[in-house]
């Protein structure tokens, strides 16, 4: 029996549009299914004791998410929509009997686990050893090269959906302290905005000054082809 053949058995890969502000993971629950961001992004997050809010990663379209989710007993963090959305619910039972079958799918999913920890120890070093600055310059480049990844931006040119309350959030900084950066890294013509464009306008000097080093993105996704082929296949 071929992929498709062998999924479309099991018959439970849906596709659902969410509206944005909609949690598809909460933290606490158990958690079974896999999930493929086809459009949209989505932002990783734990709520504190106290209310405050920390965002750890944000889902961009065609990455795969919470299948760390299903590997403890209860969900360690949520996942809501930021925007509207598509996304693809897979039954982790069902990945478990497609792993024999397909290797591509085994490497595409053990990629996406490696993928979030090499951007979870960046994001560790901008809490710990860059200061506001450097963590602003150091995220618009990774959103960009990520992006870039998925065709979504032009030669410098990305848009973005994230509030200054969002980066704020993301990047454990006030929105007064995102907007005062923001501004600097225009002020430096290092960057330009324009509603939710922006515009790296010196990439080189954006990433030495926050340390930026896109080997930790962009050698993750190993044969984009072969990543694109292994999605297909869990949704024929």
């Amino acid at each position: 029996m071929d992929q498709s053949a062998l999924l479309s058995a099991h018959a439970r890969v849906r596709s659902s549009k969410l509206q944005k502000g909609r949690d598809v993971v909460i933290s606490g629950s158990h958690n079974d299914c896999v999930y493929l961001n086809h459009d949209g992004w989505l932002a990783r997050y734990k709520i504190l004791h106290k209310g405050s809010r920390q965002i750890i990663d944000f889902i961009l379209p065609g990455e795969v998410f919470g299948l760390p989710a299903c590997l403890f007993q209860r969900a360690l963090y949520s996942v809501a929509t930021i925007t509207d959305a598509t996304v693809s619910t897979i039954p982790l039972d069902m990945i478990d009997n497609v792993f024999e079958k397909d290797p591509a799918l085994a490497k595409t999913l053990f990629w996406s686990i490696a993928h979030e920890a090499a951007i979870l120890g960046e994001h560790l070093i901008d809490a710990g050893r860059r200061s506001a600055y450097e963590r602003v310059a150091h995220l618009l480049l990774e959103l960009f090269v990520r992006l870039k990844r998925v065709r979504l931006t032009g030669e410098r040119t990305f848009s973005i959906p994230l509030t200054q309350e969002l980066i704020a959030d993301a990047l454990g900084l006030t929105t007064v302290h995102v907007n005062r950066t923001l501004r600097a890294l225009r002020d430096d013509k290092l960057i330009a905005m324009d509603g939710r464009s922006i515009v790296i306008v010196d990439f080189e000097a954006l990433s030495l000054l926050s340390d930026f080093e896109k080997s930790y993105l962009s050698e993750l996704y190993g044969d984009p082809a072969q990543g694109a082929r292994a999605k297909r296949s869990i949704l024929s």
